[in-house]
């Protein structure tokens, strides 16, 4: 069984990063429980490997190759937090670099993400 540390930062590096969407398959659980944390509105949605690579094709026609730099990652037992910033171009708009910054905390179960909370910015 994988570490906490290991999962998430094979995740982030493989797959939220752009590298390599169909990787979720090798981080996340066959169902993963996703708390988007949107201003005032938060809300829970059920995530499969499959759509979270969808996910985050989705980000690489909107944005290109961006680049994904991780800022922090604290890890205490089964959770992990992570913040980061991505940079990208707006490919559907404008064309100019776009950067976002986004944190996440990640619980981690059997070797596998079984549930985040993600906001971005």
């Amino acid at each position: 069984m994988q570490d906490t540390r290991a999962v998430v930062t094979g995740f982030l590096n493989e797959v939220r990063s752009g590298r390599d969407p169909d990787a979720a398959e090798r981080y996340f659980a066959s169902r993963v429980l996703a708390h988007q944390l949107v201003a005032e509105a938060p809300y829970a949605l059920e995530r499969s490997p499959a759509d979270y690579a969808a996910h985050i094709r989705e980000f690489l026609r909107d944005y290109g190759a961006f680049e994904l730099r991780v800022d922090e990652l604290l890890v205490d037992g089964d959770k992990a937090y992570a913040r980061w910033t991505q940079t990208g171009r707006d490919l559907a708009g404008s064309g100019e670099t776009v950067r976002q910054i986004g944190s996440a905390c990640y619980r981690v179960a059997d070797g596998r993400i079984v549930e985040y909370w993600i906001q971005s910015s």
